[in-house]
């Protein structure tokens, strides 16, 4: 059985990871395979008669907008998911796949956009415990170690392979579920948006080792928002809308331009691809705007901020200010102590020395204080901001549960809820807009959304968004980034987090850049250049 008594490459050479022959055989019968696949949620058609063959080392690509059914997808070539209608075929056969624990031992890698990890174990740990779920034979800690070390070699990613997960960084703990996957024997890899939280290095190393193994006979479905990665990697791609597949292809016969439009329509596509502009051409053209906010009032200071992190890098003497109707952009490679930047800035974690002030006023430490004053904080885990187990309308409306508006005697008013909530879908585009749907029936792309549109639904005076746009599709993302701005242009002071440069350069006035926890430079928006960005980020500033 494939990946029970041997990793990848263990101990046969590098060049046949996963035991299939070198490269993409356009010509031989797919490894895997969903014929007529169909899956309902209640009402809501998540795939209508989907097909998808993914052949020996062969990367596929599938695109689609948020909520098109590519997760839905995965999930049932994973075994985790079952059709409704349909079938999977594993190797030319049916009904091999009746839960996860055959498909891993079968040699069905996945890492989901939610990702699985135990979060009190560390990826040692993980492995084992997946192994004696899928019934594969026990190992002990120190196999299972060589396994998941070796696992991480043959990808060639660093990882702190014996810290509690919980403790690493959002793109450490994807790195890391593509590690397990190997360690487990995985000849197939199913990954669901594995370079959404990765900035440019990282996504190029991850892509790159992708193509290396698919190249050295693993097959790879790659479920991407990046539509440039598509043509980067991918041998073929599907295309999937409203849960139909509408496209599938040669991967290089179509641009990014072509892939949107197919994804969500001419004129979104049209909307959402104009070419980003950078903080250098913003200057050119709009300066005056940008020096009238130099000139506003600072809402946002943080002065001397130095706080421990249970894994990764604390705050070192961090100090920054942003104006109102000013977007501060911080930069950093994945794991320069992102998280508990935002997290001190919106209260959430305490720093050992400094403070945080909003429109001076204390909220240092104070996360009630912080929502009180008008903060709005958007993670970079959407885990952290959607209980999946309430309502569409109770997430929408967390924030408000006690406005006049909404309540009477105590009492949350249903009907006035319902249509903040319906407003607030509407206004970001979340699919299904069902108010008394539960948030766990929502696709990732859309859970974010609502977490987003929750927190930027009121006038604000801070908004910290942490890779606020990472697992949305194009025109989503577009719209997530005008209503940034339009709260930096009614007078929002917003910091903007995010490992994706283009994000910062298509928004921030200014940016700062992120290394080991400490702020190393500091960028006007009339010199934000790549090549000085890059050498910050690299330590050499």
């Amino acid at each position: 059985m494939v990946g029970e008594d041997r990793l990848p490459g263990d101990p046969v050479p590098e060049a046949q990871p996963a035991g299939g022959s070198p490269g993409p055989q356009p010509d031989a019968p797919p490894v895997l395979e969903a014929v007529g696949v169909g899956k309902r949620f209640g009402a809501v058609v998540a795939l209508d008669a989907v097909d998808l063959r993914l052949r020996p080392g062969q990367v596929h690509a599938l695109v689609g907008e948020n909520g098109a059914g590519k997760s839905t997808l995965a999930l049932m070539l994973a075994g985790a998911l079952r059709p409704d209608s349909g079938q999977i075929l594993l190797d030319g056969a049916g009904g091999v796949l009746p839960n996860r624990g055959a498909a891993i031992a079968a040699g069905i890698g996945l890492v989901p956009q939610a990702l699985s990890l135990i979060g009190e174990l560390t990826l040692v740990e993980n492995h084992l415990l997946s192994l004696a779920a899928s019934g594969m034979r026990r190992r002990s800690r120190a196999d299972a170690r060589r396994q998941v070390a070796h696992a991480a070699a043959l990808a060639e990613v660093e990882l702190p392979i014996d810290r509690r997960t919980r403790d690493l960084a959002f793109a450490q703990r994807q790195l890391g579920e593509v590690v397990l996957a190997l360690a487990q024997g995985a000849r197939v890899l199913l990954l669901d948006e594995p370079t959404a939280a990765a900035g440019p290095v990282e996504a190029d190393h991850l892509l790159g080792r992708v193509r290396a193994l698919a190249d050295a006979g693993t097959s790879v479905v790659l479920v991407t928002h990046r539509l440039d990665e598509v043509a980067r990697v991918a041998d073929e791609v599907t295309v999937l809308r409203a849960g139909h597949r509408v496209h599938h292809g040669r991967a290089g016969a179509l641009g990014p331009h072509q892939l949107a439009e197919l994804m969500v329509g001419e004129r979104a596509a049209d909307e959402a691809m104009p070419g980003a502009r950078t903080g250098n051409e913003r200057a050119r053209q709009g300066g005056s705007a940008l020096d009238t906010r130099a000139r506003a009032p600072v809402r946002l200071r943080a002065q001397g901020l130095s706080a421990a992190a249970n894994g990764g890098p604390g705050l070192h003497d961090v100090s920054l200010a942003v104006a109102g109707g000013e977007v501060l952009g911080v930069a950093g490679v994945a794991g320069s102590g992102q998280r508990v930047l935002a997290e001190t800035l919106v209260g959430l974690c305490r720093p050992a020395r400094g403070t945080v002030t909003v429109d001076g006023a204390d909220v240092t430490g104070a996360p009630a204080a912080a929502v009180t004053r008008g903060v709005a904080y958007v993670p970079d885990d959407r885990a952290d901001g959607v209980v999946e187990t309430h309502s569409l309308a109770d997430n929408a409306v967390v924030l408000r549960a006690g406005a006049p508006e909404l309540t009477r005697a105590g009492l949350r008013l249903r009907r006035p809820a319902e249509a903040f909530a319906r407003a607030v879908f509407a206004r970001f585009g979340v699919h299904p807009p069902e108010p008394d749907l539960p948030a766990a029936a929502l696709s990732g792309g859309n859970r974010q959304k609502l977490m987003v549109g929750r927190e930027l639904a009121s006038r604000l005076a801070v908004v910290v968004a942490h890779g606020p746009t990472q697992g949305l599709d194009v025109a989503a993302a577009a719209v997530l980034r005008r209503e940034l701005r339009a709260a930096a242009d009614a007078g929002a002071a917003v910091v903007l987090i995010s490992t994706d440069l283009d994000e910062v350069l298509s928004l921030a006035d200014r940016v700062m850049v992120l290394v080991g926890g400490r702020l190393v430079d500091e960028v006007p928006g009339a010199d934000i250049d790549l090549a000085r960005l890059g050498r910050a980020m690299a330590g050499l500033a």
